[in-house]
């Protein structure tokens, strides 16, 4: 296939994925940021694949500037969309614009003022290789199977960095090729190729990693409870057989806190549900705060809460139980004009062996209502149960 024909089809290529990007904003509002920026790489790729189709009906020097340009927003575009989508704020705008500067200063000096081809190519490759090496560095993170779309991105901005880094070998060791290259009437073929698999497979990831984003975001608004941002009860439980089976096989400890506000009913009904729910997400960021980093905290009722501390006995998870209770009692709920302080009851218990979640669970909570009938604002522990039936086949 001859290079025009190539070149039509990446315009249409270049087009079709343009707009897929700018569509995909309607499932993904979280990307659209990135994706506006990625659909603005695709765009002035599609113009520069037009320089090149018209290459022969414009100035040597006009042509040549104007691919520069378009080659390096290109790449800056690419790079900036992965910043965002990454979660990082975009480079200001000054910082782009002075690097294009620097880009097409740099191909006006050795086009218009010390000619070189070879010297011109090695500028550009170094800078644009440069870029996508950033985009890849910035979005390979995390682990590679839970998020595949993000690597498949890295890979090919990597290949094709790696492919515009060999373009400095290659005219460094034959200058006349350069030459060959950029005064031939025709782009060569492998080089359209391979910018036609670049941007394809650049495309294809983003639309991948759109999926992959709602698909997390689905899999966390099941998971996660929206007024806290704590597990819910399933989930919760789930990561506590987990962690049961877990200290099993490494033969370690594991304890659970059952922990409920108290005179949460009391709250609502003098302050109203929306204080309700303030308290609620109160006492989840203060007792996130004493906790340490394994532990799993969980909304498993209305008021209800539950955490399971992997690697603690029970005297640990009765501290750390301890720890929670006066940390709370001495951040009361900031409302208008006054505070509201909160108190809760706390009940500890350690995992026995064999042990069900469900009795497990059930100690704690035992001990939780001790705690309640004992004056509230209290922690109790469960003992050991001395027994446990028998596993039947």
């Amino acid at each position: 296939m001859h290079s025009p024909t190539l070149l039509i089809l990446l315009v249409i290529l270049l087009g079709i994925m343009a707009l897929s990007q700018i569509a995909a904003c309607i499932l993904s509002p979280r990307m659209r940021t990135a994706l506006m920026y990625w659909a603005g790489a695709n765009l002035f790729a599609l113009l520069s694949s037009l320089n090149l189709l018209l290459r022969d009906t414009q100035p040597g020097s006009t042509e040549v500037l104007t691919a520069q340009a378009s080659q390096f927003l290109i790449a800056y575009l690419m790079l900036m969309g992965t910043r965002c989508f990454a979660g990082l704020k975009p480079w200001p705008i000054r910082y782009g614009i002075s690097l294009l500067l620097i880009h097409v200063g740099t191909a006006t000096a050795f086009t218009l003022v010390l000619p070189s081809v070879a010297w011109r190519i090695i500028g550009s490759s170094l800078i644009i290789g440069t870029l996508l090496v950033l985009c890849a560095r910035t979005i390979a993170r995390g682990p590679i199977r839970e998020y595949p779309a993000r690597y498949f991105f890295a890979f090919a901005c990597g290949l094709h960095a790696l492919f515009v880094f060999t373009r400095i070998a290659v005219v460094s060791r034959s200058p006349e090729l350069a030459v060959e290259l950029t005064h031939s009437t025709t782009v060569p073929p492998l080089m359209v190729l391979e910018a036609i698999i670049f941007l394809v497979t650049t495309a294809i990831s983003t639309l991948m990693l759109v999926n992959e984003t709602v698909t997390t975001e689905l899999r966390r608004l099941a998971d996660i409870d929206h007024l806290t941002a704590t597990f819910n009860r399933r989930s919760f439980l789930s990561l506590l057989n987990k962690a049961i089976g877990t200290a099993e096989r490494t033969n370690t400890c594991l304890s659970v806190l059952v922990i409920d506000l108290d005179h949460f009913k009391e709250i609502n009904d003098s302050h109203g549900h929306r204080i309700g729910d303030e308290a609620l997400a109160h006492f989840a960021k203060t007792a996130t705060a004493c906790l340490r980093n394994e532990d799993i905290l969980g909304r498993i009722g209305g008021e209800e809460f539950a955490v399971f501390l992997p690697n603690a006995a029970i005297a640990d998870a009765h501290a750390i139980a301890e720890r929670l209770r006066q940390h709370l009692l001495a951040e009361p709920l900031p409302i208008p004009h006054r505070s509201i302080p909160l108190t809760v009851s706390i009940g500890v218990a350690q995992y026995h062996a064999q042990e069900s979640i469900e009795s497990l669970l059930h100690r704690a909570d035992k001990a939780m209502y001790r705690a309640k009938e004992s004056g509230r604002n209290r922690v109790e522990s469960s003992p050991l149960p001395l027994a446990l039936p028998a596993v039947t086949e």
